[in-house]
């Protein structure tokens, strides 16, 4: 595989196996060129970086050979782990400074890499920007902003129903679905191509067809759905009255002190993928990390307001979200919550975290003043036992660094 990869999109063309595009980019091999050159293939809209960037501190410690135990009390260094399990890119900050980076595969710290879900926990954090100004407020109606989605699942929720994963939706997120509502959901997003024969009508309509539970009760249980979050975009949007992309930039980005230009994939409409469709640089996704670690504060800036990353770190009632027999964030943090797009991790250092599918993660450990990012190409959407032995490299990060 390590050499394979690196025939993806060589030559002019590259050879039939090597050629990546729209119909086959989230597929095994193919993803390891992709998942670091998405606008090659797919519509976007850049994300601007600072005019003024911000350098990261350095404090080089070498964790290469990091050991640790896997949680079948295996032995295997940290090197060896992130190898196999297609890390692209991953770095550590601890205290503010760099200590360790690691590159492999098309991974490079100039070189953005899509984030898929962590891009939910990104439009959490604008969410509460424009909470700070007024121009949004987590007990309103969905309809409020988006009155299209009336009739839809959406009718009757508010805000924070959406920000919980609490809607009562008739959708179901199912990454092996080919020709179910969840396909339906990646044609309207331009993720898939549309078959011939087949029409969409992009995401935003999908969305005001947004089939509602047999048992329509919002906020009674957590559901996790991804459309839910392209709403919550869709609202920023209205709201802000500024595409996804611009408002990310000037409140989030920018201010954090963003290098690299970042991006998110655009529908044939030209609506964002809030739910999973940013690509950020390795390095600009800790520095958010860390505004989020100090209670939304950085380069002298207030950035987003510290009650707002409170409220996403705050312990409460749990018991929504460990009902939830059947999902990955239980069974990874079985007294953990969800809380604004965040996982709380319920662990004794309160850890919180975001995570995207195939292997990416925002981890942040505030207690030992810490925040790891992991981006990677993992053959599978989910694997639970792999992100097992992440969390148990987390735990060895954090204990060698303190």
């Amino acid at each position: 595989m390590s050499e394979s990869i690196y025939r993806l999109m060589a030559g002019f063309p590259p050879a039939a196996d090597d050629q990546v595009k729209a119909s086959n980019w989230r597929t095994p091999r193919r993803a390891r060129w992709s998942f670091n050159h998405l606008r090659q293939l797919l519509p976007t809209a850049p994300i601007a970086p600072s005019a003024q960037p911000a350098s990261l501190p350095v404090a080089r410690q070498n964790l290469t050979n990091l050991k640790f135990h896997d949680p079948h009390k295996q032995s295997i260094d940290l090197h060896s782990f992130l190898h196999a399990s297609h890390t692209d890119a991953f770095a550590v900050l601890h205290r503010g400074q760099l200590v360790f980076d690691w590159f492999d595969g098309f991974g490079a710290a100039d070189r953005p890499h899509i984030i898929f879900s962590i891009t939910k926990s990104m439009a959490a954090l604008l969410f509460g920007v424009l909470v700070g100004r007024g121009r949004l407020n987590p007990q309103d109606l969905v309809t409020d902003y988006l009155p299209e989605l009336a009739g839809s699942a959406y009718d009757g929720a508010r805000l924070r129903h959406l920000l919980d994963m609490q809607i009562a939706s008739g959708f179901s997120e199912n990454y092996t679905d080919t020709d179910g509502i969840f396909m339906a959901y990646r044609r309207a997003a331009a993720w898939n191509p549309v078959e011939e024969g087949v029409e969409t009508e992009g995401l935003r309509h999908f969305l005001t067809q947004m089939p509602k539970s047999d048992t329509p009760q919002h906020g009674r249980l957590h559901h996790y759905c991804s459309p839910h979050s392209d709403v919550l975009g869709w609202v920023i949007e209205r709201a802000g009255n500024a595409s996804f992309a611009e408002q990310f930039s000037e409140h989030i980005l920018a201010p954090c002190g963003g290098s690299h230009t970042g991006y998110i994939t655009l529908d044939t409409y030209g609506a964002p993928r809030v739910s999973g469709g940013m690509c950020l640089g390795l390095y600009d996704l800790l520095l958010i990390g860390e505004m989020v670690r100090n209670r939304g504060y950085i380069n002298q800036l207030q950035v987003v307001p510290s009650a707002w990353i409170d409220d996403i770190t705050a312990v409460r009632d749990n018991s929504i979200w460990r009902a939830q027999h059947n999902a990955d964030g239980p069974r990874l943090f079985t007294n953990g919550n969800y809380r604004s797009l965040w996982y709380q991790s319920g662990f004794a250092d309160q850890e919180i975290c975001c995570i995207g599918i195939h292997g990416q993660w925002l981890w942040i450990n505030p207690q030992k003043e810490l925040v790891i990012v992991k981006l990677a190409s993992h053959d599978s959407e989910v694997d639970t036992a792999t992100d097992r032995v992440m969390l148990a490299a987390f735990r060895a990060i954090a204990e060698a660094l303190n």
